[in-house]
């Protein structure tokens, strides 16, 4: 009898796996599809930077695999309300930090555009008007709320995940500089020199600490679940 539940316990598991590798392989065809159907259908030519066609992708796939394997806990309405307003304002701060949204000036035009940029850059959506300020880059968007998501996950759990999510504040490539920045004073280095690297390496930083990010928040929700 044991044998047996041990049996079905194990196909299973390979099958969920089977499942899980097609599903990653759709998504990564799916995705260089995009690519190749963007440059051959428009004038615009592949940088020579491969890696910020491929960051992107890298956000998502990251989000997306977080959001599977993650389920939050079932709770109380008042818990679950809680958990969202929780969520929602850490993903308020993590689109405001970089200006992704923000406050409009007054006088400020009412303005809509989007931009066609290669996928995971594009659609990309400037919205600007008296009250409201957006700019949305799909990939960063779809990241960030990726993380609101496991925060919340982390709150249901009532898990202390305050470090890794703190460390998605800096996730946000334009918070990279100002975050680095004021460590001149105890390297004794230039700042312009710093600032100038922070820069031109934003986008490696940030890849990186999202998903160290999204590693830390999975594993609390895992932690707390086991």
């Amino acid at each position: 009898m044991n044998l047996s539940a041990h049996t079905r316990e194990w196909v299973s598991s390979v099958e969920i796996e089977r499942r899980t590798a097609r599903f990653w392989i759709v998504v990564v065809l799916l995705e260089g599809f995009l690519l190749l159907a963007y440059f051959a259908l428009t004038t615009a030519e592949p940088t020579t930077e491969v890696r910020y066609l491929v960051y992107p992708f890298v956000w998502i796939n990251a989000g997306l695999w977080a959001v599977r394997r993650v389920t939050p806990t079932p709770g109380t309405r008042t818990h679950r309300a809680v958990g969202i307003v929780i969520a929602i304002a850490y993903l308020f701060v993590v689109l405001y930090i970089p200006g992704t949204i923000g406050f409009g000036a007054t006088g400020t035009p009412t303005d809509l555009r989007i931009a066609m940029y290669a996928p995971g850059w594009g659609p990309l959506v400037a919205f600007t008007s008296p009250w409201l300020r957006l700019y949305l880059v799909p990939f960063e968007v779809l990241g960030y709320a990726s993380l609101a998501y496991l925060v919340y996950a982390n709150v249901l759990d009532l898990t202390r995940s305050t470090f890794s999510g703190a460390l998605g504040l800096v996730t946000c490539v334009g918070c990279t500089v100002p975050v680095l920045t004021p460590l001149v004073g105890v390297l004794g280095g230039p700042a312009a020199g710093l600032t100038t690297t922070a820069y031109a390496w934003s986008y490696d930083i940030g890849t990186i600490i999202f998903l160290l990010t999204v590693g830390l928040l999975s594993w609390s929700h895992r932690r707390s679940r086991s």
